[in-house]
């Protein structure tokens, strides 16, 4: 009994071969995505060659750093992907309800034709090639009402995205601006560390002058150079810092590191004054978050009438055409013919096991999981809203102070500035004022800072930094990987732009 599965045992064994010989290896799989690794750092590293992503030269505005991350930040890019499933989903929720055309053909060679004999005469049957070529129509024509519902589901899911959509530009424009206040508050520091470095120097200079005329001592001296060095010490990590921000903006507008650009706005001073009540009706109306949430809710209820459908029976129309060789209706005559058939097809599931109820009280759960998340989302942004709102007074109270310790510090540096000349005050009083006054410069920055940053904080938490619900000017697919377009910085026309203008 076991002899005849012997011959196909050889053929088992060498296509078990055949696939593991189509399986890379495991060093040749590491070694070709180790080979492309290095040619993406050559194309990095060939300042001649053409970089995966674009670079920038000249000046740019915030509004220019919002519009190119729309288009070129990748984990947005990604998330605009998301639009083409639900594009798909809708197709796929639209074939429920049209027809469906199916194509087969067979072939089929006999080893012997069978034969009839009548009387003392044999006649073949059939012939050795069989062929055959079917076309079969289904159409739906009652699904319980669920065709529909999945329409209207795929819409609720499409947008549901855009939405999400909505939500990754509005974070995608907090991230971009809050770097490039970063950038702006690092430049500002760091000219403040300059400006101290060069008066230190200029000081030192003087003392030295000073000391040889006899009128300052060694400790004067010591002294300024010991505020020489500490001062460039404080200049050397502003820059760094300056750079790491510079990195930070870039990652952000998806661009090159070796992008080279001039920041064209300032930390300005821009109240903003709105009550908690007015900014909760205004995060109702426009969070990307409540809007997902409130779609998901209708979405799962959806899902849930679909599953009531079920208890519906389906009625289907159905067709096919064959045709054959030889002739399906004769077996004598080996030509071409064909044949056909069409009916209705009535579906009712009477029982299933109970397995629609278990469904249903899943999905009950499941909505009511939507509804709390709801609930739960609209706490969340209460939350940040009233953080927000409360955070933008702290900062207009720290700008406003921090104004008036600047004019008095630069109020001071003079006073003792006029008495060094006039021998009332010593140098190192001289040091102190101006080091002071350092100090005062880089927390009013700050401040400016800071007040920038509450006042983006607040525009996201009341959902004011994008798209407004249901517009369609959500960003668009980037350029493919590795094909840079040519960026022009100089265009802050667009909408994205006045926006951002408006609020920056």
């Amino acid at each position: 009994m076991k002899a005849p599965a012997r011959p196909l045992l050889l053929p088992a064994l060498l296509l078990c071969f055949v696939q593991a010989g189509c399986m890379a290896p495991r060093a040749r799989t590491f070694s070709d995505v180790s080979r492309r690794r290095a040619e993406a750092f050559a194309r990095w590293r060939d300042t001649t060659g053409q970089e995966a992503l674009p670079r920038l030269d000249g000046e740019l505005t915030a509004a220019d750093a919002v519009n190119l991350a729309l288009r070129y930040n990748p984990t947005l890019q990604q998330v605009v992907q998301e639009k083409r499933k639900a594009e798909g989903r809708l197709w796929e929720a639209y074939a429920e309800g049209l027809p469906s055309v199916d194509l087969s053909a067979d072939y089929a060679r006999l080893d012997e034709i069978s034969t009839i004999n009548i009387g003392t005469e044999s006649f073949a049957v059939g012939a050795k090639d069989n062929w055959s070529y079917k076309v079969e129509v289904t159409q739906p024509l009652f699904k319980g009402g669920s065709v529909p519902l999945a329409i209207k589901g795929a819409k609720i899911y499409r947008y549901l995205n855009d939405e999400a959509v909505r939500q990754a530009v509005q974070d995608s424009v907090l991230a971009v601006v809050r770097a490039y206040d970063d950038v702006l508050l690092a430049g500002r520091l760091y000219e403040v560390q300059e400006q101290s470095l060069e008066f230190a120097e200029r000081n030192l200079k003087d003392v030295r002058a000073r000391r040889e005329a006899g009128v300052a001592i060694r400790y004067d001296e010591l002294r300024a150079e010991v505020e020489v060095s500490n001062v460039r010490a404080d200049m050397i990590r502003e820059r760094n810092a300056l750079r790491r921000a510079w990195t930070v903006l870039f990652r952000a507008m998806g661009v090159s590191q070796k992008s080279e650009v001039t920041l064209v706005d300032r930390l300005e001073y821009v109240p903003l004054d709105m009550s908690f009540e007015d900014a909760v009706e205004i995060a109702f109306s426009n969070r990307p978050e409540l809007y997902q949430r409130e779609f998901d809710v209708q979405l799962q209820d959806t899902l849930l009438r679909v599953l009531h459908t079920r208890y519906w029976p389906s009625l289907e129309a159905w067709g096919w055409l064959q045709w054959a060789k030889p002739d399906p209706h004769d077996s004598t005559h080996i030509g071409w013919d064909r044949q056909w058939q069409a009916g209705l097809r009535l579906t009712w599931a009477l029982f299933d096991g109970m397995r629609r109820e278990g469904q249903i009280i899943q999905q009950k759960a499941v909505l009511r999981q939507s509804e709390i998340a709801l609930s739960d989302t609209e706490q969340q942004v209460l939350e940040e809203v009233k953080n927000a709102v409360l955070s933008l007074d702290d900062a207009r109270e720290l700008v406003e102070s921090q104004r008036l310790n600047l004019a008095q510090a630069e109020e001071a540096l003079r006073l003792v500035q006029i008495g060094s000349q006039q021998g009332v005050n010593t140098a190192l009083e001289v040091l102190d004022a101006r080091a002071a006054l350092t100090r005062t410069s880089g927390l009013y920055y700050e401040a400016l800072h800071a007040h920038a940053v509450a006042r983006l904080a607040f525009q996201r938490a009341v959902g004011l930094l994008g798209p407004q619900p249901g517009a369609a000017d959500v960003p668009k697919e980037g350029p493919p990987i590795g094909v840079v377009e040519p960026v022009s910085t100089s265009d802050n026309g667009s909408a994205e732009g006045s926006r951002l203008e408006a609020s920056h």
